[in-house]
């Protein structure tokens, strides 16, 4: 093997593997967000269209699903609409103030976003959960929804109606509280611990818990959608690939190896002869490695391809609403709101 080449494979063992996985990596992660703005614009388009024919709640549960890829100002605004019209006056404030944070002030859309978030805003009830210092609270869950730390004693936007709170301590039993609000109101809770049980362990009851924001409106957040075969699939071919470029770096690790033995024994044939194993796997190698760079480029190739043109899976919800137009092993070694608008 001349020295050019031996370079040039030595060059190639030593980058192919981790650009190999970068480009997996990255490919996918820019396929995700390509695949979500093109579903979240499509689940827009065809969300209008529903409710301009009357079907609301399925126009309704395209725009959620739109939100939930990327919320972009005239989502949330759709979204807010929905909201109003199943009356959780809560959701809907919250997302007229984040579409209006959205967009500049000379938009045409801020004058419709303000008056309805001046309308709503005095009716939303207001709840303010208080922690007092040196209580030993765990945590504090709001109608099933553990309430991150940050949000406590911040006033929370919640729909009119009952609620649960249930406040959590290591060691004793959870406390339960249950309140009714009404429109406008503003209540302060003071989320204190229930004293230690007989047995100092906490009650069998379990309340789900998940992560909330500082604006709470009783909804959950849904869960993520499930990969799409496409999409597992091209990172299974991906993943074999990168193993063959792993197999064809180090098999070409060894056949550089034997190729400079063999090289400084002809320089030097009087005090050097080749060994015949060195000269056996030498050539044994040769045709195994060109498989493995045919194997691992085909794999890195076809699994980025698949991951790319993979589409992304739904994940919505349905409701009713009300609308208002807005404008290896080898011989000698191994290894393996999106700006703009819809």
């Amino acid at each position: 093997m001349t020295t050019p080449v031996r370079s040039l494979l030595r060059g190639a063992c030593f980058v192919a593997a981790p650009c190999a996985l970068a480009l997996v990596i990255g490919g996918a992660a820019y396929a995700d967000e390509k695949d979500d703005k093109a579903r979240a614009q499509k689940l827009f388009v065809d969300g209008r269209k529903a409710i301009e024919a009357g079907d609301k709640a399925r126009g309704c549960a395209m725009m959620r699903e739109s939100m939930g890829l990327f919320a972009v100002a005239n989502t949330l605004f759709n979204v807010a609409q929905c909201d109003e019209g199943e009356g959780k006056i809560a959701a809907a404030l919250e997302h007229w103030e984040r579409g209006l944070a959205l967009i500049d002030a000379k938009d045409p859309r801020t004058k419709v976003a303000k008056e309805r978030i001046g309308a709503l805003s005095p009716r939303v009830p207001r709840l303010r959960i208080v922690v007092p210092p040196g209580q030993p609270v765990s945590a504090v869950v709001l109608d099933g929804t553990e309430l991150a730390p940050t949000t406590l004693s911040a006033p929370l936007y919640v729909e009119p109606g009952s609620h649960v709170i249930v406040v959590r301590a290591v060691g004793r039993p959870d406390r339960k509280h249950e309140l009714t609000l009404a429109e406008k109101e503003r209540t302060e809770f003071v989320a204190t611990p229930a004293a230690p049980g007989p047995s100092g362990s906490p009650s069998a009851n379990v309340v789900p818990t998940a992560t909330a924001t500082a604006t709470t409106t009783g909804g959950g957040t849904p869960p993520p959608p499930p990969a799409s075969f496409r999409r597992t699939a091209g990172f299974i071919v991906g993943g074999v690939g990168v193993a063959g470029l792993v197999g064809a770096a180090v098999t070409g690790g060894i056949i550089m190896a034997k190729a400079d033995t063999m090289d400084d024994c002809r320089k030097t044939p009087a005090t050097c002869t080749i060994n015949p194993d060195d000269r056996a796997t030498y050539k044994a190698l040769l045709v195994p490695n060109a498989v493995m760079w045919g194997v691992g480029i085909a794999g890195v190739g076809a699994g980025l391809l698949l991951i790319l043109t993979a589409p992304s899976s739904p994940a919505g919800e349905a409701g009713k609403a009300a609308f208002v137009p807005v404008p290896l092993v080898v011989p000698g070694g191994g290894g393996v709101g999106l700006s703009g608008r819809f």
